[in-house]
Order: C-alpha cells, then sequence, then structure tokens
C-alpha cells in the first residue's frame, strides 16, 4: 500500500521526528517501530515486538509512545499497556512505560482547530506541490484524493 502511494509510514516517521526535536534531548535513543500486523500483507517495519526483545537483550528501557493514535482503544490500553508490557518484562527490559494518547488535551484540539482554519484560509486540504500534507508521490493521501 506504501508502494502505492499510501502516505501512513511518511507521516508517521514525521510526527515522530518532530517530537524528538521538540524534545530536545541531546544524544536522545528513538526510533520508530509498528505494531498490529493484521492480514496476510507485509507490515511496515521494524516491528515493535521486535524492538522490545533488542531492548531486553540491550536491557535498556522504554518510553512507548503511541504517535499514530490520537485515543486510548484497544491497540492501547490492551496491546500496549498489557501485552507489550508483559513482553517487556519477560525480555528483561529494566523499565516500561506508555505514553498517553493526547485524547480531547485542549492543546491538542486548539492546535487541531489553528491547522483546520489555516488550510481553509489557504483554500482547503490540498497535497500540491508537497504542502502542509504529504509530498507529491503519495497519490493515496486523503487530502488529496478529496481535492
Amino acid at each position: 500500500m506504501i508502494k502505492s502511494g499510501d502516505p501512513y509510514q511518511f507521516q508517521v516517521e514525521k510526527t515522530a521526528a518532530a517530537v524528538a526535536d521538540a524534545l530536545a534531548i541531546p544524544q536522545l535513543d528513538w526510533l520508530v517501530s509498528y505494531q498490529s500486523r493484521v492480514g496476510p500483507l507485509e507490515w511496515i517495519g521494524p516491528a515493535t515486538d521486535t524492538e522490545i526483545k533488542r531492548a531486553g537483550a540491550d536491557k535498556v528501557p522504554l518510553i512507548v509512545c503511541p504517535i499514530a493514535f490520537v485515543s486510548e482503544h484497544s491497540e492501547t490500553l490492551v496491546e500496549l499497556d498489557i501485552e507489550y508490557r508483559h513482553l517487556a518484562e519477560e525480555q528483561g527490559v529494566p523499565a516500561y512505560f506508555r505514553v498517553p494518547t493526547v485524547s480531547t488535551h485542549p492543546k491538542f484540539i486548539d492546535g487541531l482547530a489553528r491547522a483546520i482554519a489555516a488550510q481553509d484560509r489557504r483554500g482547503g486540504l490540498s497535497c500540491e506541490g508537497g504542502g502542509r500534507f504529504c509530498p507529491a508521490n503519495f497519490s493515496q493521501c486523503p487530502a488529496k484524493l478529496s481535492a
């Protein structure tokens, strides 16, 4: 799906890099991993369970930030909080923390409102020319499809 123009991986990794930059922690050791493989299609990697096992082998703590999830739901409350925490404990990860989703935090809602208002002033959602959303090669960008 990504090869056919789906911007999901691009958007997740761009967002994660922005969060890491905003933290401004010198020599921050971070990476993006992917979970919830469903069905027969190959999923994006590296897989979160593989990275948890690597953290256990390296004896490093983990802070998991569900970048692609806005609300708490089964993938955060069950998979991240229960299943992956259990895997981390089994693998000897010294500490495992999960950052809460943004949910309805006032700053998140305000940021969404400002982004939508700014795009509206520019004439609506558009991916043309790379713009705010996706570079032109992501033909499956929802904003591009609706334009």
